[in-house]
């Protein structure tokens, strides 16, 4: 299985979901399937106020996989429409805890730039493995033109609806920067589809989406996200996923909307379950 930097890196891509019966819900709480097996919780919010969009993640770990990884992972993006539809970033920020250490990272979003504000280490758990490598320095050029994944959620949801509308192009480039890698998504529009989620059917929009690395990733980890491919469907309505599915990886991975949340991400699906220390 993927290392949790990188799962969270697929994640935040795209990420949201509504039920056609419930009218704008704050997001969704989701079951992660890995290989038929539970391996993980998450949910998603999103809040827009006037020209201000804030979209919350978390990313918890269960069973087996929580012995193997212990992934929390927390994070918000910050974004502002800046007119004709289109949304800049502010900023984003991730709280991030594994097998070795919790950290917290901060990345601000001005001038057609990303700048790492904060990059701090919160606790050492144990030493990293041996054959541990550091990841390679992001040039400034691939720290340019880019927004943080949580608001690439929206941008995505945008365009695929004015390509349904045949006012934008059905193929697209979303380009992204997390504060340690830079990455790009190839978004194809496929079109309408009825989609089937434990027998509840739901009308989407289907898309067709491709990892392109940038910079920031160790070569075995470029290697293995180089053209990663996803299939995307979203709500019409809300613009946010209700399934990603892919097999790109040792297994088929499914994440799937299973009930609407109305509260911040981590009341929803929260990061530590009750009696964890």
């Amino acid at each position: 299985m993927a290392r949790p930097a990188a799962i969270a890196t697929v994640l935040v891509a795209a990420l949201g979901a509504a039920s056609p019966a419930i009218a704008d819900p704050l997001g969704w709480r989701y079951e992660i399937m890995w290989g038929g097996f539970h391996a993980g919780d998450m949910a998603v919010t999103r809040d827009q106020q006037g020209e201000a969009v804030r979209t919350g993640m978390t990313i918890r770990t269960v069973g087996l996989f929580d012995k193997l990884l212990r992934l929390r992972f927390a994070a918000e993006g910050g974004g502002r429409d800046i007119g004709s539809g289109e949304l800049g970033s502010e900023h984003y920020q991730t709280r991030f805890r594994g097998r070795y250490q919790e950290q917290m990272l901060r990345v601000h979003y001005s001038g057609g730039e990303a700048v790492t504000v904060l990059d701090e280490v919160l606790a050492v758990f144990a030493p990293p493995p041996e054959d541990d490598e550091p990841a390679p320095a992001v040039p400034p050029e691939a720290k340019k033109g880019v927004r943080d994944p949580l608001t690439n959620v929206s941008v995505v949801g945008r365009k695929a609806r004015q390509a349904m509308a045949g006012d934008g192009p059905a193929n697209f480039k979303v380009a992204g920067y997390d504060g340690r890698r830079a990455y790009d998504f190839d978004v194809a529009v496929k079109g309408a589809r009825r989609l089937d989620i434990r027998g509840r059917g739901y009308d989407s929009i289907e898309l067709a989406m491709v990892l392109r690395p940038v910079a920031g990733f160790k070569p075995r980890f470029q290697k293995m996200w180089s053209g990663a491919e996803y299939v995307v469907h979203l709500d019409p309505d809300s613009l946010l996923p209700l399934r990603i599915y892919t097999d790109s990886f040792a297994a088929a991975t499914v994440i799937n909307a299973v009930e609407p949340c109305r509260v911040a991400a981590e009341q929803c699906a929260p990061l530590l379950a009750a009696g964890e220390p």
